[in-house]
């Protein structure tokens, strides 16, 4: 009945392990809602990612960090992006932060801020 079973198919393939290019984090930030965000965090078109890549260079936590574009995570606030951090999404109790149109995008330092307690 099993497809794979007639195939010679290695099913316990060993896995390919790789080293990260960042050290500590992954910040995911929703494809969607940065799209409906037509003039960016700073009002000249600059996408929430870029402006986090950017400022976490500046903050020197530019390998510390990787930011990286998903998809919805369903939450969809209206003139909102909705960002998670890594370690937060293993545990059901921590929330997705939501920035909203207008708040200033260096909050988002802030919460990444318990990374700079450990230089």
């Amino acid at each position: 009945m099993d497809r794979l079973a007639n195939h010679d198919i290695e099913l316990h393939a060993p896995l390919i392990r790789a080293k990260a290019t960042w050290q500590d984090e992954v910040v995911f930030v929703c494809r969607k809602c940065m799209r409906k965000q037509r003039d960016g965090v700073d009002g000249a078109g600059t996408s929430l990612r870029k402006w986090l890549r950017r400022a976490l260079k500046r903050a020197g936590l530019g390998k510390r960090v990787r930011v990286i574009e998903t998809g919805c995570f369903d939450l969809c606030p209206k003139r909102g992006v909705t960002l998670a951090r890594g370690r937060d999404l293993a545990d059901s109790s921590r929330p997705l932060r939501v920035l909203r149109k207008g708040e200033n995008p260096a909050v988002l330092l802030d919460w990444l801020g318990d990374l700079r307690a450990d230089d």
